[in-house]
């Protein structure tokens, strides 16, 4: 690899000019400064970000943890992030997390600091080991660590503003998609559904499907399944994306149109409700 030492070797000058140079320092002289400039790039010279992280004490890496499920919302965020610490000439490293899996979070490679999604449980245990008084940690989305700094997403409070866009558009029977159970302790769309039916005195509706890695496909052939012993709901409440694109290409198989036949929605990282609203 190419130093310093030897690009000063070349220009004839000292190691100290090229390293104020290269550094952005405004001691040295604009003529000088380009002229090393353009003897670095010549010679193909790349900055050590290892060497130069351990002599500032920072690394320039920002961790993201995400729960070890099949979502294209993880993905979303995934890319949002890394579109914002790229702006900052950061570099984000993405892993995923699981309590069964504790050893995996303790990573060695260096981090000036960790966002973590929908996992509180493993902020936790990070908060408990070594690292985390050097390394601050942020947990953020709709399960979150609220003993620290955090980011809550309000799914609640989405669903509310998704429900009584349903019902004051006029559908009374209205069944939610979900794979969260009456004792789940994240169940937020689902406490949300089930007040927002109950306040307009109407029947809550489950459609329940297993939480798998095959989740359009699964939830695809669900709803076909449920409608032929069930009827036909007016609306869906979907807990995603996926689960609203597999319903969605199920009623397609069944020969039913949304929304004229039936109305999808869904609450996923934000409080503003997708309506689905496909012919």
């Amino acid at each position: 690899m190419l130093t310093q030492a030897e690009i000063a070797r070349k220009l004839g000058v000292s190691r100290q000019l090229v390293t104020f140079a290269l550094s952005g320092y405004p001691q040295i002289s604009q003529k000088s400064r380009k002229r090393i400039l353009a003897a670095a790039r010549k010679m193909g010279y790349s900055p050590n970000l290892y060497a130069r992280g351990l002599k500032k004490g920072r690394s320039g890496i920002i961790g993201l943890w995400i729960p070890d499920q099949i979502s294209t919302h993880y993905t979303h965020v995934a890319r949002e992030l890394n579109r914002l610490v790229k702006a900052e000439h950061r570099e984000l490293i993405v892993s995923e997390v699981s309590v069964a899996k504790e050893q995996q979070m303790l990573s060695h490679v260096p981090m000036d600091g960790i966002i973590v999604v929908d996992a509180p449980d493993q902020v936790a245990i990070y908060r408990k080991s070594a690292l985390a008084s050097r390394v601050p940690v942020i947990s953020m989305g709709a399960n979150y660590a609220d003993n620290g700094d955090a980011v809550q997403v309000d799914l609640y409070a989405g669903t509310l503003e998704a429900m009584k866009h349903l019902i004051d558009t006029g559908f009374q029977r209205i069944a939610h998609a979900t794979f969260m159970r009456e004792d789940s302790p994240y169940g937020d769309r689902r406490k949300g559904y089930v007040k927002a039916m109950q306040k307009a005195k109407l029947k809550p509706e489950f459609i329940y499907y297993p939480l798998t890695e095959q989740q359009r496909v699964i939830t695809r052939q669900s709803i076909k399944d449920y409608i032929r012993e069930n009827g036909r709901p007016d609306a869906i409440f979907c807990h995603s994306d996926d689960v609203a694109l597999g319903i969605y290409r199920g009623l397609c198989d069944m020969k039913l149109r949304v929304p004229e036949d039936v109305a999808l929605v869904d609450v996923t990282a934000s409080r503003t409700p997708n309506i689905w609203n496909v012919s």
